[in-house]
């Protein structure tokens, strides 16, 4: 009898794919894959912590433990106990953090400049005389009078979510507080004398990242990452969009999922910070035209198709209440405005921190993510100009096959010698999968090496080329060293997958020279950005023809810009009048327009002679 063909199971956000046996368990399948789901049972199905959420494909029904253990609405929701789960047909699994023994490293700090404070908001301290049957007046009044002997302001208001916390806090506090005041509206009044706070945050299509900032000194009090939960809903934004389209709900669930996890990402800055959720008082919030869509259930069906048009181009203001955002209760979030097409409110913060905007080289920005943005400034120029490319998930280790994202045991540095391969994994576990820096040292290798050819075929000749189920591949790490107890792989499929990504983002970057007439040797600068260029081997990224021949440049890797220029439009009103200027002052250009665009995008995938 012939063995039963396994089935391929995605697990999300960690993005490892595994093969599980139809009379394998999810959890036992994701354990010999190297990928650790918390059990204090061993798997028994007795302690429910390996829960799983199944997002599309058929398994087995819920067994009687997980019938105990799991509520109904949990269970309709499609939560499961991995060690009771059986697949049916090809999965895609998401794995809440908690199910996880071992996260997901996130990139969410940055080597830029510091700008001096100048908030939107701002606290006013008062000691206010309590109400007798002489002096009747209402508590929102009392307040306004305070404000206005002390500090000298007039004609504020309040919302009134604002007004249904007032009475408590005024004599919970002893009727001393402060009022964090926006323009001439009253946001929040806290007991006692405290600071304003801000909650500054990358929405990323893999990774969110963010700030709880102190709005009067600008100083970082805690950050923190986690990944984007609508990963299960597609890797990249035009599945995301489309998922959208086709279900009715589909805007309000991605947009909630959202919503959770940035309301327990500030849960846990606050908690870090020791301070109280009221005092959050203003948010800044940026990310791609379709991440910031997705976050304010905007219509997508126009972005998803040609010409990717968006709702709004502008910068928007919304209440935190909206988001679901724990916040004090008058504020607000501040989303910057988008370039064009996908070129959104990141882009923007990005060309901000970097000050790509008041620069005096020819430089290039480059933000490498499943999207890639690049922004270029000229000297003389008195605009910049923009484009963006799709160049996939395959960075992040997504369509390759044993990628995975940026956890432990993923190799992210390689160097193949004449006597075997040397290689570093995160946290010096063993090898279980590649994240996206080290796709990119083994791919630069095999060409340095000449196991693959210009166009980046295997040399099937070669003695250390090996011939497995999908063609020829090169083995990183044999299965007797392994994490998984199988043999990590870097195959033809996967070095195609690459040569895509580099093709796109090699075109990008010509054309980009080519529009504003800049020749490659007048480039003085190029700046790397987002997280996976915060790890990327310059070097290897060169060699593979990665960037085009640009012989004068300097490379800088600044890390998460995004954020950093998020937590700048948090804390200061000229970095929010700069972000509204390059927006305005920045020229989008869609490349797929560009006549030249197919021919570049080809000689991209080549490596370079």
């Amino acid at each position: 009898m012939a063995e039963a063909k396994p089935f391929q199971v995605q697990f999300q956000p960690i993005g490892k794919r595994i093969a599980a046996a139809p009379d394998v368990s999810l959890f036992a399948a994701a354990r010999e894959s190297g990928l650790d789901l918390a059990s204090a049972c061993g798997g028994e199905g007795s302690c429910g912590q390996c829960r799983v959420v199944v997002l599309s494909g058929q398994t087995t029904p819920p067994n009687p433990d997980e019938e105990f253990i799991l509520s109904d609405l949990e269970r309709q929701q499609g939560e499961r106990l991995a060690c009771c789960t059986f697949a049916r047909s090809d999965l895609t699994i998401h794995v809440p953090r908690e199910s996880l023994i071992t996260g997901q490293r996130l990139q969410i700090g940055s080597n830029l400049r510091q700008i001096a404070p100048d908030p939107m908001v701002r606290a006013y301290a008062v000691t206010m005389t309590p109400p007798t049957l002489e002096d009747i007046r209402p508590d929102f009044t009392r307040l306004l009078d305070a404000l206005a002997e002390a500090h000298g302001l007039s004609g504020l208001v309040a919302d009134t979510a604002v007004l249904r916390t007032l009475p408590a806090i005024l004599r919970d506090s002893s009727w001393q507080v402060t009022a964090f005041v926006r323009g001439s509206e009253v946001v929040g009044v806290v007991a006692g004398e405290k600071r304003p706070l801000g909650f500054a945050v990358d929405l990323g299509t893999t990774k969110i990242a963010a700030y709880l900032v102190d709005l009067a000194t600008g100083e970082d009090l805690a950050s923190a990452g986690a990944p984007n939960p609508q990963i299960g809903y597609g890797e990249d934004v035009i599945s995301r969009l489309n998922h959208v389209s086709r279900h009715p709900e589909g805007g309000r669930v991605l947009a909630s999922k959202v919503h959770e996890t940035l309301s327990e990402l500030l849960a846990e800055l606050v908690a870090q910070a020791g301070v109280a959720a009221e005092q959050v008082a203003d948010a800044c919030i940026v990310g791609n035209t379709a991440m910031t869509h997705l976050l304010l259930q905007l219509p997508v069906r126009q972005l998803a198709t040609a010409p990717y048009v968006a709702a709004v181009g502008t910068s928007v203001s919304v209440s935190a209440a909206e988001l679901s955002l724990p916040m004090a209760p008058g504020a607000r979030v501040y989303i910057p405005p988008c370039i064009g097409g996908f070129v959104g409110a990141d882009h923007v913060a990005m060309i901000l921190a970097c000050d790509l905007d008041e620069g005096n080289k020819t430089s290039l920005g480059v933000d490498i993510g499943t999207n890639t943005e690049i922004a270029m400034r000229k000297p003389g120029l008195s605009f910049l100009t923009s484009a963006s490319c799709a160049s996939g998930p395959a960075f992040e280790g997504a369509h390759i096959s044993d990628g995975m994202r940026a956890a432990s045991g993923a190799i992210e540095k390689v160097r193949i010698t004449a006597t075997g391969v040397e290689l570093t994994t995160i946290d010096d576990a063993p090898a279980v999968g590649l994240c996206g820096s080290g796709i990119v040292d083994a791919t630069a290798e095999l060409y340095r090496s000449g196991l693959i050819n210009q166009r980046g075929r295997f040399d099937k000749e070669n003695g250390r080329v090996g011939n497995g189920r999908f063609g020829a591949e090169f083995c990183l790490v044999p299965a007797s060293k392994s994490g998984s107890n199988r043999d990590v792989l870097i195959t033809q499929k996967d070095v195609n997958e690459i040569q895509l990504a580099k093709g796109a983002i090699h075109a990008g970057l010509q054309i980009l020279l080519e529009t504003t007439g800049t020749p490659p040797e007048e480039v003085e600068e190029v700046i790397i950005a987002g997280a996976f260029g915060s790890f990327l081997n310059v070097q290897s990224a060169i060699a593979m023809g990665l960037f085009p021949e640009l012989p004068r440049a300097q490379y800088r890797q600044v890390g998460n810009a995004a954020v950093i220029g998020a937590k700048w439009m948090l804390i200061s009103r000229q970095a929010r009048q700069r972000a509204e200027k390059i927006a305005q002052n920045t020229t989008y250009n869609e490349l797929t327009t560009y006549p030249k665009f197919g021919r570049k995008f080809a000689l991209g995938m080549l490596f370079p002679e």
